[in-house]
């Protein structure tokens, strides 16, 4: 959901009020039933869906009834044809997101590159042609394919009921971007769902939901309109602009997941956390132990060890080739392909020449880990270069210019900042070092053992955060970036 749309909240308080108050009353009576606290949230889940995207809707309910039934069918049946009833769910959930999100991408970037292919092919294909990604549409399926899967492989076969399963792949915390929950940590919790308004659930949600606004509404946020992606001739604005995505992406989606994990935490539930300080990391496989989570893990259990199966002589293709395809889940474009294949690069340096280098440093540095984490945070900044920039030519010419020594002129320097005014660069600075802050924060919680946002979530840095929020949120809001995948 878009927390950042003022119809969103409005649209659950005019759901909330009537329906709690209906609720205490017929509480007070005695006339509640705890099946009424299902329907509640699963209505609750629908409309602000619908709210937020009626074509998305129309799609996830033909995915939620059809993969309903299908699971329904599996579970009733055994060996071969419980397996060949989820590999048909599996494709066709596949196959909806492929025609939705990849179908010009394969027919101009693919197909293009072997045939000619005319410029208006999109009105003589037989099928529609969308070029909008329906929101969520890349989330929910994962989720959907993924308790396929956990269903198959789960050996007790015990029937789901459909409102459990509707409020499973329908949470409206997490449905749009996430986290991809899981059957195991997700479902039971839906079963025996019922609202826990508890005095502990409120203070859990007002932390996660304070730090979520602040990361989004005044770091992301602020830092969006100074991105400029036109700019490829100066190495310094280039790598800067670099610097200002890596830390923009972090605070926009973990700022979208900690709302997500709030809100969880208001209706009684809890929800995975997406991210763990990731830019505190020291190697790249740390890091994507920190970094979504939740995608991480779906490409690791239903991608990586189903293709490697037992032949772990080629678990290095394996790895690169599935970092690949994170790669390409992200966005239909051959940028996003070659970050993918850019850490599934990185992972493989590292699996090799990793504990060598870390050894040859440690006889000349005292403290390897500070360079460990320099090498892994720069290698994140670089990364976020294939990331950011869908336009082909103008990544290349970027490329050339990193690696061209004039580019890195006095003048280019001090060209880097000539664009802005005093205000523009003031507000930025305050802003980098609140940024600055916040990564502080993560990195001495690590350093002390405890949990990464301990120190963020303490209940005297909460109301700071949130007031902080209400004073220096952008005037305008940027769109979620995982929105549009």
């Amino acid at each position: 959901m878009n927390y950042s749309d003022f119809s969103f909240w409005w649209v659950l308080i005019l759901f909330s009020v009537p329906y709690f108050t209906v609720r205490y009353i017929a509480k007070s009576f005695n006339l509640w039933r705890g099946i009424f606290d299902t329907i509640g949230v699963l209505a609750l889940s629908l409309i602000l869906f619908l709210n937020a995207s009626r074509s998305s809707f129309v799609i996830f309910i033909f995915e939620v009834i059809f993969n309903y039934l299908m699971v329904w069918w599996m579970l009733r049946l055994q060996g071969g044809k419980a397996k060949l009833i989820a590999t048909i769910v599996i494709v066709i959930n596949i196959g909806i997101l492929a025609y939705f999100k990849y179908l010009t991408f394969f027919v101009e970037d693919l197909l293009g590159i072997f045939l000619n292919i005319p410029d208006n092919w999109q009105q003589t294909f037989p099928i529609p042609v969308r070029n909008q990604i329906p929101p969520g549409l890349s989330f929910y399926t994962f989720q959907m394919v993924g308790f396929v899967v956990d269903s198959l492989a789960d050996r007790k076969k015990k029937p789901i009921g459909i409102l459990d399963y509707m409020n499973f792949v329908s949470f409206f915390p997490q449905i749009v971007a996430g986290p991809i929950e899981r059957r195991k940590d997700l479902f039971p919790q839906i079963e025996s769902f019922r609202f826990k308004f508890t005095i502990d659930n409120f203070e859990q949600a007002f932390k996660w939901i304070s730090l979520g606004f602040f990361m989004k509404f005044v770091l992301a946020d602020n830092i969006a309109p100074y991105i400029d992606l036109t700019i490829s001739n100066n190495a310094w604005t280039v790598w800067f602009f670099a610097l200002l995505f890596t830390l923009r992406i972090y605070f926009d989606f973990a700022g979208y997941s900690f709302v997500a994990v709030g809100l969880g935490h208001f209706l009684g539930v809890n929800i995975t956390v997406n991210f763990l300080a990731p830019y505190t990391s020291q190697s790249i496989n740390e890091f994507w132990r920190r970094w979504h989570i939740t995608l991480s893990t779906w490409f690791r259990d239903y991608v990586f060890l189903p293709l490697m199966g037992s032949n772990k002589k080629w678990a290095a293709f394996y790895l690169f080739l599935t970092f690949t395809l994170s790669g390409f889940w992200h966005g239909a474009a051959w940028n996003f392909i070659i970050w993918g294949a850019y850490h599934g690069a990185l992972l493989l340096v590292l699996r090799y020449l990793g504990r060598p280098f870390y050894g040859l440093i440690g006889n000349y540095v005292p403290r390897p880990q500070i360079i460990s984490w320099g090498l892994t945070f720069g290698s994140v900044i670089f990364g976020c270069l294939f990331f950011m920039e869908t336009n082909s030519h103008r990544l290349l010419t970027k490329l050339h210019t990193l690696v061209t020594p004039g580019a890195y002129s006095w003048d280019n320097f001090q060209g880097v900042w000539s664009s802005y005014t005093v205000n523009e660069v003031s507000a930025l600075g305050l802003v980098l070092v609140l940024s600055t802050l916040i990564l502080l924060m993560e990195h001495i919680a690590v350093w002390q053992g405890k949990f990464e946002y301990e120190l963020l979530l303490s209940r005297w840095v909460s109301p700071v955060l949130l007031a902080l929020t209400i004073l220096l949120a952008a005037n305008i809001p940027s769109e979620f970036i995982y929105f549009e995948f």
